[in-house]
C-alpha cells in the first residue's frame, strides 16, 4: 500500500507540473495571466486533467504503469494472467478509478484492507499492481505464497 501511495504522490506532483506548464503556456499565448476562477484558468485546468488521464491510460497499457509506479518498481498487470493490460482495460480502470475516489477516497483506501492490495478500481478492471521482483516469479510461485 505504501509503495502505491508514494507512486500516487509522484504522479500527482507530475500532473501538477503539467497543469502549471499548461497555465504558463496559456498565459504566454494569450498575453496575460488568467485570474483564479476565470473561464480561461478553468479551461486550462480541464485540459491538463484530460491530458493527464489520457497519459495515464496510455502509460498503464503500454508501460505497465505510470511514472510513479515505474519509479517505485511496480507493474500493473492482468490479475489472472500476470500479463500487460491493453488500452481497453486501461481505459476502464481509469474510469473506475475516477468512480473509486468519489466517495471520500474509499475505493482507494480499500487497498489497505484487501488481501491482494487491490483498490475497487483494480477489482472492477481485473488488474493488480505487483512489485517488479514479483513479476520475475511464476504465477504458481505467487499463488503458493497467497
Amino acid at each position: 500500500m505504501w509503495r502505491r501511495f508514494g507512486a500516487l504522490l509522484i504522479d500527482v506532483f507530475l500532473a501538477s507540473m503539467l497543469l502549471a506548464c499548461t497555465v504558463l503556456a496559456w498565459s504566454a499565448w494569450s498575453g496575460d495571466m488568467p485570474a483564479w476562477g476565470s473561464r480561461a484558468l478553468n479551461s486550462a485546468i480541464a485540459a491538463a486533467v484530460l491530458i493527464a488521464l489520457l497519459l495515464m491510460v496510455l502509460l498503464d497499457a503500454r508501460l505497465q504503469g505510470t511514472p510513479g509506479l515505474q519509479l517505485l518498481d511496480c507493474r500493473l498487470v492482468d490479475a489472472r494472467s500476470g500479463q500487460a493490460i491493453g488500452l481497453g482495460r486501461s481505459a476502464k480502470r481509469t474510469v473506475y478509478l475516477l468512480l473509486a475516489v468519489l466517495p471520500l477516497l474509499l475505493g482507494l483506501l480499500w487497498i489497505g484492507w484487501d488481501k491482494h492490495k487491490q483498490g475497487l478500481h483494480d477489482k472492477l478492471a481485473g488488474t493488480l499492481v505487483i512489485r517488479e521482483d514479483y513479476a520475475l516469479r511464476s504465477l504458481q510461485e505467487l499463488a503458493r505464497e497467497a
